[in-house]
């Protein structure tokens, strides 16, 4: 057999399996929180989290540990050649110590 006849056969699979799974954070005030069952964080500002060992249905939770600014969050997943994109849970608070979460299935 060419190689011709299998690089498609090679490279549709592993194209395929290499999604990326990002938790993107937007802040200007402190915050904390987890990603269920994958990672605890904190911090103050934004922040991006590669999520691209978390299988299955991802989820999270983030408070302000503060009572002033605004937090946002959502969660971006991207194919390996960036054409197709899509975005879930995104969620905003200003309320003081308020608290957002959501999930990408």
């Amino acid at each position: 057999m060419r190689w011709h006849v299998l690089f498609p056969l090679v490279t549709v699979p592993l194209l395929a399996a290499c999604n990326s799974k990002t938790l993107v954070i937007e802040s200007n005030t402190a915050w904390q929180g987890e990603v269920t069952g994958y990672v605890t964080l904190s911090g103050r500002d934004g922040a991006t989290i590669d999520l691209k060992d978390a299988s299955g249905t991802v989820c999270w939770t983030l408070a302000k540990t503060t009572s002033a600014g605004t937090l946002r969050a959502y969660l971006k997943e991207e194919d390996w050649l960036g054409l197709h994109v899509s975005y879930a849970g995104d969620a905003t608070t200003s309320e003081p110590n308020g608290q957002i979460g959501g999930c990408l299935q």
